[in-house]
């Protein structure tokens, strides 16, 4: 690390520490997206619950670029800025869904409520179990760094669950009562259908296919080059009506989005805010090793794996589960996923599906997002008497 960076860190760590003269308000919550991004994810819909229940809620969010859209009742900060190190030094909660360094220094009569950002199912390993984190020491650091600071972990089942101890050396309380943002995916999903085709002004009575890749080492994106017409065209010789393409790169990706291609059907879905309201609105995923496939299964519609790099993609970061005996259709190129999209049978699918759901212990209740303030609810009127 350059030492500005390491001079850098080392002032934030003392503005953390000069900002304790403050009282904490017992009234005020700090929430954090994917350092830094907008309005969505778990964060999101935890945010949305607390202020249901009290609209009195001072809800503060930390953004990298003041660009996003937010409700009137949230006001933002800029990262690590003066006035965001306030704002969290003088929080009572902390909600994030990402991991917080060393120079974030929580106070002990804080509660941070860590959502993480996978799915229920995770495909690639991750953490410490990801074989190129495996003897990082910056990532142990902060691993054991979290493991002081956060009070609950939210989980969506026993696999979930299981992944926090090992990959994150994570020994602390975890509560298993589904993702925040899988609410959406539980309860109505068709309540944002419309908000989704109006805002890429795709017709209602379209069909949407969501393609969502993950991220690959360095960022590249030449095993993504799906060729979106060909899939279009099948899906729509295989379930008939018109089809549209939203492709949605990982959030650290989201600067490469320029490189894949679109037209009038395959639009660039990358800068909307809310993953899970793009999942509520279509019909189809195609993915290749997102945890964001686990999600879109909660509400039984097809999926089909596209990954031409299945091999390099192991040996990189390896996964836990046997790939190949998932229960969605596997292809390396695109006759055989134009193929897989033809022979497609929802029975036999909605079985297979059922059983790789018990087998890795989803527990999406859509209640999490109340399940979740619940608890936040009981931390504040025991620590503050509120």
């Amino acid at each position: 690390m350059k030492l500005k960076e390491r001079i850098n860190e080392y002032k934030i760590a003392f503005w953390y520490y000069i900002n304790r003269i403050y009282p904490i308000n017992s009234n005020k919550a700090v929430f954090c997206n994917y350092n830094g991004k907008g309005f969505g994810c778990n964060p999101k819909y935890i945010a949305l619950e607390m202020l249901k229940r009290n609209p009195g809620w001072d809800i503060v969010w930390v953004v990298k670029e003041d660009k996003y859209k937010f409700p009137k009742e949230i006001r933002t900060v800029i990262w690590d800025s003066k006035e965001a190190i306030h704002e969290l030094a003088t929080a009572s909660v902390w909600v994030d869904n990402q991991r917080k360094l060393w120079y974030h220094r929580k106070r002990k009569k804080q509660f941070f409520v860590e959502t993480w950002h996978g799915g229920a199912g995770p495909i690639k390993k991750i953490g410490a179990d990801n074989p190129s984190n495996f003897n990082n020491k910056p990532y142990k650091h902060t691993s054991f760094h979290m493991n002081k600071i956060v009070n609950i972990m939210v989980s969506n089942g026993k696999m979930r669950s299981g992944i926090y101890k090992r990959a994150f050396l994570y020994s602390g309380n975890i509560l298993e009562c589904g993702a925040p943002r899988n609410d959406i995916l539980v309860n109505c999903p068709e309540t944002f259908k419309t908000k989704v085709r109006t805002f890429f002004n795709i017709p209602y009575d379209a069909n949407i296919v969501i393609y969502a890749p993950t991220y690959r080492k360095g960022r590249k994106t030449d095993k993504m080059k799906l060729d979106g017409q060909a899939v279009l065209d099948a899906l729509s010789n295989k379930f008939g009506g018109i089809w549209y393409m939203l492709k949605r790169l990982h959030p650290t990706m989201v600067q490469n989005a320029d490189e894949l291609e679109y037209n009038q059907f395959i639009i660039n879905a990358s800068e909307y805010d809310d993953m899970q309201e793009l999942l509520a609105a279509s019909d189809v995923m195609i993915s290749d090793y997102s945890s964001v496939i686990s999600e879109f299964s909660i509400m039984k519609k097809p999926i089909f794996l596209y990954a031409e790099d299945i091999s390099d993609y192991a040996d990189e970061r390896d996964f836990y589960i046997d790939y190949f005996n998932l229960p969605y259709s596997v292809a390396n190129n695109k006759d055989k996923l134009i193929e897989n999209i033809n022979l497609f049978d929802k029975e036999e699918y909605q079985n297979h599906l059922c059983d790789y759901n018990k087998k890795i212990g989803s527990k999406e209740t859509g209640n999490a997002s109340r399940i979740v303030t619940d608890e936040i609810y009981k931390y504040i009127e025991e620590e503050f008497g509120l």
